[in-house]
Order: C-alpha cells, then sequence, then structure tokens
C-alpha cells in the first residue's frame, strides 16, 4: 500500500496524517523555543514573540510581560524574537539597537555579554535534550523497556551471517568488544556498520566464539507498507508468535475485521506457527482473497482479507509485488522497569546513544556508506508520526522524544540561522573581543540560510521520491 492506501483513505486519511505530525512536532517545537524564552527572561532579555509555527497569526494572547504568544500557519518549527531583533534569525542591527531608548537597551539582546547570549542560544537544544530524557524516564519508569535477548533465531541462507558461521540459537554477547544485551541493540550496531567487517563474541551452547561478518544493505517491504532499505548480515530473532500486537487502521487486516490480540492459526487451511510463516504466505499472495483461522479469547473465528501489493525489489535489480495487509507482530520479549533513578540513568544514556547514532549516521552519509534516501524531511515525519500513532500512546511518546533530541541535534550545527551557527559567532567574538561585523554576520547568515533550504528541498524531494514510488508501486 501507499502513501494514502495504507492510511485512512481520501481527506481523512490527510487529516490523520497532519494530526498525528503536529502531535509529534508541536511539543518539541514548543519546548525548544520555552528553553529560549526562559533563559531570556533569567538574563534579563525582552522577548516580544513566542511563536509556534510560521507565517499569519491563527489565534494569540500578549502576557502581562508585553511578549506575544502566538500560533500561525504554517506548523514547521518556531522563534522567539526578542526585543532589538530585526527577523526570527535574530539577525544583529545596530540601528535597531539606536532605535531603542536606554531603559529599552537594558532589556536588548544584543547589549547582553557573549557568555548569556550563548546560554540563550544553548538553551533550546538543551531543552530538547531534556525532553527527550524526561520522556524516556517517564516510560522507563511505568511502563518498562521492552528487552528480547541477542539470540539468533534464524540465519539467512547465503546471507553474511551464514557464511561467517553463524547458527540458530547463538547467542550473541559482544559486537567489537561491545557488550550487547538484548537484539535490538546487535541491530543498532549493525545498522550503523554497513559494509564494515565486525567481530561478534558468540555465545554457543557455552562456548565462546568469534565471528566475523559485514552488514549490508537490503530493500524489503514491512507489514505496514513501506519500502525499507535495511542494513543486516541475515539474522533474525527466535520466531514471533503470530499473534496480532497492532493494526494499521483502514488497512486490509483492520477493515476484515483482525483485532489486537489475535492468534492466526491458519491461512487457506495452511497451520501458521509464527509471524514470520505469516508474512511469507501473505507476502506471495497479493490482490488474492485469503481465509484467515484466527483464535479470538479461545475461540475461532474465520476472517477474509485481501492483502494489497507493495512493489519491492527482487534483489537482482528487478521488481517484485509483495502482499501486505498492515498487521504488526505483538512485542516479544520482557519489560524491565526501574526505579525513578535507575530510570534517569536509562534515559540519559538513550538519549546520548541517540546523538551518537546521529553522528555515525551522518558521518556514514557523507561517506557514501548510507543512501542519503534515509534522511527524513516534514512529509517523511508525518508518515512516521502516523505509522506510530497506531502503536500506541507508548510508542508515540518514545517517537517524540527521538524526534526531540534529532531535532536539538540538528541545531547545534555549525551552520549560520541554526543555534549552532550563532554559537560559533559568539565564541569567535568571545576570542576576538569584539563581534564580527553586521556585513560578516549578514553574509554568514545568507549562506547558512540557503544551506538550510537547500537542505529541506533535498528531504522534501526524496520524501516526494518515497511517496511517488509507493504510490506507482500499486499499479
Amino acid at each position: 500500500m501507499g502513501f494514502l492506501g495504507l492510511g485512512i483513505g481520501g481527506l481523512w486519511n490527510l487529516a490523520f496524517y497532519a494530526m498525528a505530525f503536529l502531535l509529534v512536532l508541536t511539543p518539541v517545537v514548543f519546548v525548544h523555543e520555552l528553553g529560549h524564552f526562559l533563559v531570556a527572561r533569567w538574563c534579563g532579555v525582552h522577548v516580544k514573540e513566542f511563536s509556534i509555527g510560521f507565517g499569519k497569526e491563527i489565534f494569540g494572547f500578549t502576557d502581562r510581560y508585553g511578549t506575544r504568544w502566538r500560533f500561525a500557519w504554517l506548523p514547521l518549527g518556531g522563534f522567539v524574537k526578542f526585543l532589538d531583533d530585526e527577523s526570527a534569525t535574530s539577525m544583529p542591527s545596530r540601528e535597531a539597537l539606536d532605535r531603542l531608548s536606554p531603559a529599552e537597551r537594558a532589556g536588548a539582546f544584543q547589549t547582553k555579554p557573549p557568555s548569556a547570549r550563548a546560554a540563550i542560544v544553548a538553551a533550546g537544544p538543551i531543552a530538547n535534550f531534556l525532553l527527550a530524557i524526561t520522556i524516556f524516564t517517564l516510560i522507563f519508569t511505568f511502563v518498562g523497556e521492552l528487552v528480547t535477548p541477542p539470540r539468533v533465531g534464524a540465519v539467512e541462507a547465503d546471507g553474511p551471517a551464514a557464511k561467517a558461521g553463524f547458527a540458530a540459537n547463538d547467542l550473541i554477547v559482544s559486537v567489537e568488544g561491545q557488550q550487547v544485551k538484548s537484539f535490538a541493540e546487535v541491530e543498532r550496531i549493525i545498522t550503523l556498520n554497513a559494509e564494515r567487517n565486525l567481530t561478534f563474541g558468540v555465545d554457543r551452547a557455552g562456548a565462546l566464539v568469534e565471528l566475523k561478518a559485514t552488514p549490508v544493505w537490503r530493500e524489503m517491504a514491512s507489514p505496514l507498507g513501506n519500502k525499507l532499505k535495511r542494513v543486516t548480515i541475515g539474522i533474525e530473532p527466535p520466531a514471533m508468535p503470530a499473534r496480532v500486537g497492532g493494526l494499521v487502521a483502514r488497512a486490509p487486516a483492520a477493515a476484515a475485521g483482525f483485532q489486537t490480540g489475535d492468534v492466526i492459526v491458519s491461512i487457506d487451511g495452511t497451520p501458521v506457527k509464527s509471524f514470520n510463516d505469516m508474512q511469507k504466505i501473505v507476502s506471495v499472495n497479493p490482490d488474492r482473497e485469503l481465509s484467515f483461522e484466527v483464535d479470538r479469547d479461545s475461540a475461532l473465528v474465520t476472517l477474509k482479507v485481501t492483502p494489497a501489493a507493495q512493489e519491492a525489489s527482487d534483489g537482482a535489480g528487478g521488481k517484485v509485488k509483495q502482499g501486505l495487509i498492515g498487521i504488526r507482530a505483538a512485542p516479544q520479549g520482557e519489560y524491565i522497569r526501574f526505579t525513578p533513578v535507575e530510570a534517569l540513568g536509562q534515559a540519559i544514556n538513550r538519549t546520548y546513544s541517540i546523538i551518537a547514532d546521529n553522528l555515525t549516521a551522518l558521518y556514514q552519509i557523507m561517506a557514501q556508506r548510507m543512501p542519503a534516501d534515509q534522511l527524513r524531511g516534514p512529509l517523511g515525519i508525518a508518515e512516521l508520526s502516523a505509522q506510530v500513532a497506531t502503536w500506541g500512546p507508548t510508542a508515540l511518546l518514545s517517537f517524540v522524544a527521538f524526534i526531540s533530541v534529532a531535532i536539538g541535534f540538528v541545531n547545534l550545527f555549525p551552520i549560520p540561522v541554526l543555534d549552532g551557527g550563532h554559537l560559533v559567532f559568539y565564541a569567535i567574538e568571545a576570542v576576538r573581543r569584539q563581534p564580527l561585523s553586521e556585513r560578516a554576520q549578514e553574509i554568514a547568515l545568507r549562506i547558512g540560510l540557503a544551506l538550510v533550504l537547500l537542505l529541506f528541498v533535498c528531504v522534501t524531494y526524496v520524501d516526494i521520491r518515497r511517496v511517488i514510488d509507493r504510490l506507482t508501486g500499486l499499479g
């Protein structure tokens, strides 16, 4: 199914994507700008506007300090505007400063020392990281962390793992000397090391074995209708039971009456013992009605569903249609809950890991070891938000935390216009004992703006190509 086919159809589908996107992005943007705002107030800077979104105001109000709080039409970010700002990019202007009275100058951003301005600018990304830490802490405390042991359930024939000597039931204990405790950790390390030979420490029936395998890129279709490029060595965790863990709204399975918790017993009379068995049967039957026998609360129910067609690579440069019904597997593993202090430590580690992974992924893309189409722009985030929203509130909160870290990370890039670029200006000012000239800063900001706009166009193009590929793949 495509961008529209696996959603909820037509205008309502677009509304669902928009609502999910706003649910994810709005709190992240609000917290980012709130970081700037609170530290600015603390440093004695007067804030004229606090805006969520760009463009014409939809609604807003003015607080007792004279700050206009507003929501605007284009919800792709936000800004705080200081008393002496000429624009939302905090472009310094001597003329704007000269127009202020002596009393007003005391509340101007440009009159503050570099350390105060740096603190105000850095507060936005830091607030994003703190939001992620808070969300992860709450999840680890009240829900727990799902941990699946890093045990090999199956080895893909002729894949890197098979050639390296991996076998079913091997327990992976380390990768490149780094201890691993879950299958998700193993997958994360593999994903960030495409085309690099890795050393795996494996516990095989009590004996420690060292194996070497090189992760490769493979394209596949997910049960949610995505064409995914995945880095893999060709191993899978132990087989998941054929239990429905979640449904994509208005996808074939949901429309046929499947429910979360259903256990698929057979398809067209063929016994189904695992989720993978179900996927294999569905995959080779696009556009053909199938009869599912389902165990629902110990009662057998028969449901008929026609898998939708999704185009994917056949691994040999060609294309093949695969069937998809829009079912997510039930989580496998054990939820481990932590005390609040332990959860805080885990949350800090998780946030740090996301930042480190982003740095590694950026390097991989620049080194052309990871394709640039793994990037996501606004459309991509909207699509992922809608998909994650169908998985439940915990998954959606985790995604908000992930996006918050990503936005904080990107804003620290040393590009003028972004927070990191401003921090570079203040560092130069601290060393030179005087700021760069307004002309130099203006040129740098224009270059930075051009780079940001170019990046925006590129990721949007990637998003649109992904959608077009999906839609044309249905023909």
